[in-house]
C-alpha cells in the first residue's frame, strides 16, 4: 500500500517536474527574444515549489512574511525538501554544493535551472560563487542560502559558515533568515529520520521512502528582522543567533 502510493507520487513529481523544466527551457530560449528570463524562472520555480509540495503531502504552516526580491535569505537547513518548501514561499536562487548536481534528473534540472553551486573542496570558488551572488541579486529574484552547509537530524542548528556573505556585508544589505522545522503523523517514521537527510542513506532511497508518507507538516517562520553587518563573520554570528532562538527541535 505504501510503496504502491509512493510509486504514484513519483511519476507524478517527475512529470510536473519535467512539465515545469519544459518550461523554463521555453523561457531560456524566448530570452534571446527579449523576454525577462529572470522574471518569469523565479516565477516557474515559485511554482514548481507549490506543486513539489503538494505532491509530497506537506502542509505548509508560515509564520511571517517572506522577503520579495531582492533579498538575500539564509535558513537552517534539515533536508533536500527544504528547496521546495522555500521556492514555493519566495522568488530566488539556491546556492547548492557541487555533489548536488550528480542526483539523478533533479540535479540535471536545477543545473540548467541556474542555481548556483560551490564547490567547497576549492578555497578559490568561494571568489567566484560570491561574484555570482552579487549578479544574482536582482528585482526579479533574490538569494536563498544555508549556511550550516549541511542538513542534520534537527535536534539543533549547526554552526554558520560566513565566506558566502562576503556581499551582502560589503554593501551594508540586510539579510532576512527562516527557520523550518517538520513533523510526521502518528504512526510514522519520525521526521528527523522519514524527513530529514543526515545518514548514510542514498538519496533515491530516502526519497521513495519519504514518498510512503501520508502526510508532512512543514512549519516555516521567517524573522521579523532583517540583519545589516559590515562583516561576513559578524553577519553570520548574529544571523545564527537569529536561527537559533526561533528554532525548534525536529522530535516526531
Amino acid at each position: 500500500m505504501k510503496s504502491g502510493r509512493a510509486f504514484l507520487k513519483l511519476i507524478v513529481f517527475l512529470a510536473g517536474t519535467l512539465f515545469f523544466y519544459a518550461l523554463i527551457m521555453m523561457v531560456a530560449f524566448l530570452s534571446l527574444l527579449g523576454l525577462n528570463y529572470e522574471f518569469h524562472r523565479s516565477h516557474l520555480l515559485n511554482k514548481w515549489g507549490k506543486f513539489a509540495c503538494t505532491v509530497l503531502g506537506m502542509q505548509i504552516t508560515v509564520k511571517g512574511t517572506p522577503p520579495g526580491p531582492p533579498f538575500f535569505l539564509v535558513s537552517n537547513h534539515l533536508s533536500y525538501i527544504d528547496v521546495f518548501l522555500l521556492f514555493s514561499k519566495v522568488r530566488g536562487l539556491f546556492i547548492a554544493k557541487s555533489d548536488v548536481k550528480s542526483w539523478p534528473l533533479i540535479g540535471s534540472i536545477i543545473k540548467s535551472c541556474g542555481i548556483l553551486f560551490i564547490d567547497r573542496e576549492k578555497r578559490r570558488d568561494i571568489t567566484r560563487v560570491n561574484r555570482l551572488i552579487q549578479h544574482n541579486i536582482t528585482e526579479d529574484q533574490g538569494i536563498i542560502m544555508f549556511p550550516e552547509s549541511t542538513t542534520s537530524d534537527g535536534k539543533e542548528v549547526l554552526p554558520f559558515r560566513s565566506s558566502l556573505l562576503q556581499y551582502p556585508a560589503e554593501v551594508k544589505m540586510p539579510v532576512s533568515y527562516a527557520v523550518i522545522n517538520y513533523s510526521t503523523g502518528d504512526g510514522e517514521e519520525p521526521a528527523s529520520k522519514a524527513v530529514c537527510w543526515w545518514t548514510e542513506t542514498p538519496f533515491f532511497v530516502h526519497f521513495f521512502n519519504l514518498l510512503k508518507l501520508k502526510k508532512i507538516s512543514a512549519h516555516i517562520t521567517f524573522g521579523d528582522q532583517k540583519v545589516i553587518m559590515n562583516n561576513r563573520k559578524t553577519l553570520s554570528k548574529k544571523l545564527e543567533e537569529c536561527v537559533r532562538s526561533d528554532f525548534i527541535p525536529v522530535t516526531k
